[in-house]
């Protein structure tokens, strides 16, 4: 139910959402609302159920129960061609998701040819200038990049459709650190350039709060506290779980 003049529809909308693998319960009624344009971070320790919920709004997992709705279209467990034309993810290990005998050229216009899009040449060349990759780059093999080359390349190949939702799975935890900042603030610029929505899962609450607008923190596969990034910054969380999380991903700092 909305009210008239309040805020926009969500693009992302999640209602009691459960997930089991066996006698395991891994999210637990689980809701939150994105907004158009927002950037959303899921934080929480491994295990928390955080990359779960990505599967689900990715199509990956349809094994779910609750309510899932993206552009106002309630999702089925099963997800048509038109949905991954809207929405892509980005996974954690940019080599494991590259075919290592494909070129750039090939993982980039294979989403294309599935979709039966047309104007290859433009997209592929647009998706790499967006991320910062030269056109020389274009034949080259993964074992031929850098991690960070390769993570770009993943970017550009869910970006060559045009989608108007990123999933965002540990972008970055695969990096060396002086490459993270790099990667994030890319994502950061195609966020604002493409008027994307994205929602960005990590472990590292300094990411987030980078990356972020709103946070959900999710622990054990509840949802145990959603904050702002203002709340983050002032280091002013409500629960003690939040707190500890933001103690941790501050170091062994000394009084």
């Amino acid at each position: 139910m909305t009210m008239a003049g309040m805020n926009p529809q969500p693009t992302i909308l999640v209602e009691k959402l459960n997930v089991s693998f066996g006698d395991s319960h891994v999210v637990k009624d689980l809701s939150f609302t994105v907004s158009p344009g927002e950037s959303y971070g899921i934080v929480g320790e491994s295990g928390s159920g955080k990359s779960t919920v990505l599967r689900v709004l990715s199509g990956l997992n349809p094994d779910w129960s609750g309510t899932v709705a993206i552009d106002r279209q309630v999702q089925p467990k099963r997800r048509d061609k038109a949905f991954y034309r809207a929405v892509q993810m980005v996974f954690q290990d940019p080599y494991g998701s590259l075919h290592p005998k494909k070129t750039v050229d090939d993982a980039l216009a294979e989403p294309l040819a599935i979709h039966g899009i047309g104007d290859a040449e433009k997209r592929i060349g647009r998706a790499m200038s967006e991320v910062g990759l030269p056109a020389s780059f274009r034949f080259r093999y993964p074992h031929q990049l850098s991690g960070g080359q390769r993570q770009r390349v993943a970017i550009a190949r869910a970006l060559v459709l045009e989608p108007s939702i990123l999933l965002l799975d540990e972008p970055t935890s695969a990096l060396d650190v002086s490459i993270q900042a790099e990667v994030l603030n890319l994502l950061q610029a195609l966020r604002q350039e493409r008027k994307l929505t994205y929602i960005l899962v990590s472990h590292d609450l300094a990411v987030v709060a980078h990356m972020c607008q709103r946070l959900l923190v999710m622990q054990f596969g509840r949802g145990v506290e959603e904050m702002t990034a203002q709340t983050l910054a002032a280091r002013n969380p409500q629960t003690a779980y939040a707190q500890q999380l933001l103690t941790a991903s501050e170091g062994f700092r000394r009084a």
